[in-house]
């Protein structure tokens, strides 16, 4: 193939194997909103440019994949979801109840350099509660994403979690203005401390505002209540922040008390999306060095588009956790039954048997190339088929077939109903 075809850097081809991961996960993200309440959604891939402007990041904003539509209008592939479930929720359902929880699973596209786990195009789940600041939405998105993690078999997890309200509490109180809490935030999410500070000096901020979040850097504890005890130590003079640091605590007990998996308290933790104002979380496999899913409280995002409601959501990488889940957890059969017509006189039996089975939801297919049997047994097994249906002359002769357990070798012949009958467990 010439190299001008080939598959864009960044993008990728999913293959049946993988596939079937994505989609076990899916499966689950969706049973959870059942069990959660949540309603799925969808929402456009092209969306306006000044939505992503607003508030998502300096970050993303620099990644976006944007481009004047023929209408002249700046458009961008969606880089995050969050900002276009907000503007769904103001602009279409002002007239549900509170609070509304919504759900969904969709592709977003970002310019970033391309590693393990990090692709131009990705798949997010979602989880979102517009309407309440009760500490019991943020427990709720908590919950809803350790669950996430054990249905799915991951047990070596654990939840780094934060406060930027707290942050934010300490920046105000020293007079930095809002667009510049962001920046700072931003370089403190990628770890860039010195550049962070560089901006506080070029303001001209006391240095305590500094020392406060230096020390607060270094609080990172798998014991929330020592990790909490040394923060309000910090910030006793502070009481804006220590008021933030209560919800925190609140929010922590009530994690607890709710079952939530193993937390990592981080006091200095901050997020690279501008529209948080409060909780923070990521989630972490242990042998994995990026986060497979996160999320937060943002209470001012919607008030930007026209409706102030609170907000509290999280979103699960469906990519990232694919790369995680135990290849057992997905059946290694997509096909139970392999029909082999050996002889061109077999082909009605097999058209029969065929469609027999795909009515009662059994996956089946026939072999269409007329070879040997051999190889089509060699076929059956490189596919993880459990069942080939062999039809030759005294087959046909019978109306019957010779049915084959590619695990243990056996060979019976049988009617089609019985075998109907008999592959009905698999059905799916």
């Amino acid at each position: 193939m010439r190299d001008n075809l080939l598959t864009l850097r960044g993008m990728r081809n999913i293959l049946p194997r993988e596939k079937a991961k994505m989609n076990r996960i899916e499966s689950e993200i969706r049973r959870l909103f059942k069990v959660y309440g949540f309603q799925e959604v969808e929402t456009p891939t092209i969306e306006p440019l000044e939505l992503f402007e607003l508030k998502s990041g300096e970050e993303i904003r620099h990644r976006m994949y944007r481009f004047t539509d023929l209408g002249g209008r700046e458009v961008v592939l969606r880089p995050e979801v969050t900002a276009s479930v907000a503007k769904l929720v103001v602009q279409e359902m002002r007239s549900m109840p509170l609070p509304i929880k919504i759900g969904y699973i969709l592709n977003v596209f970002r310019y970033d350099e391309p590693q393990h786990g990090r692709y131009r195009e990705f798949k997010q789940g979602g989880f979102e509660i517009f309407g309440s600041k009760s500490p019991l939405a943020d427990v709720e998105i908590l919950e809803v994403s350790s669950r996430l993690m054990e249905n799915l078999g991951i047990r070596d997890y654990y939840i780094k979690i934060g406060h930027e309200g707290v942050l934010r509490a300490i920046l105000t109180r020293f007079g930095v203005e809002e667009s510049i809490q962001d920046r700072v935030l931003g370089l403190i999410d990628k770890e860039r401390l010195s550049e962070a500070f560089e901006i506080l000096v070029s303001i001209q901020k006391d240095m305590e505002v500094i020392e406060l979040i230096k020390k607060l850097w270094e609080i990172k504890s798998k014991n929330p209540s020592e990790a909490l005890k040394k923060a309000e130590g910090i910030l006793k003079d502070i009481p804006e922040a220590i008021e933030q640091l209560d919800n925190f605590r609140e929010i922590i007990e009530l994690a607890q008390a709710s079952g939530v998996g193993e937390l990592l308290v981080d006091m200095g933790f901050a997020r690279g999306l501008d529209y948080y104002t409060g909780m923070i979380f990521e989630v972490y496999v242990k042998d994995l060095r990026i986060a497979v899913g996160g999320g937060g409280r943002y209470d001012k995002l919607t008030g930007l588009l026209g409706w102030d409601i609170p907000a509290v959501g999280c979103a699960p990488g469906i990519d990232r956790l694919s790369l995680v889940l135990n290849d057992d957890i997905v059946s290694k059969e997509d096909i139970v039954c392999l029909i082999v017509s050996m002889v061109k006189e077999g082909d009605l039996l097999a058209s029969r048997l065929v469609s027999m089975l795909r009515a009662r939801g059994i996956p089946a297919m026939i072999d269409p190339t007329r070879r040997d049997l051999s190889k089509a047994l060699s076929y059956a097994s490189k596919r993880g088929v459990k069942y080939v249906a062999i039809i030759g002359s005294k087959e046909v002769e019978n109306n019957a077939v010779s049915l084959r357990d590619m695990e243990v070798g056996l060979q019976e012949e049988l009617k089609p109903e019985q075998v109907v009958e008999k592959l009905l467990s698999y059905s799916v």
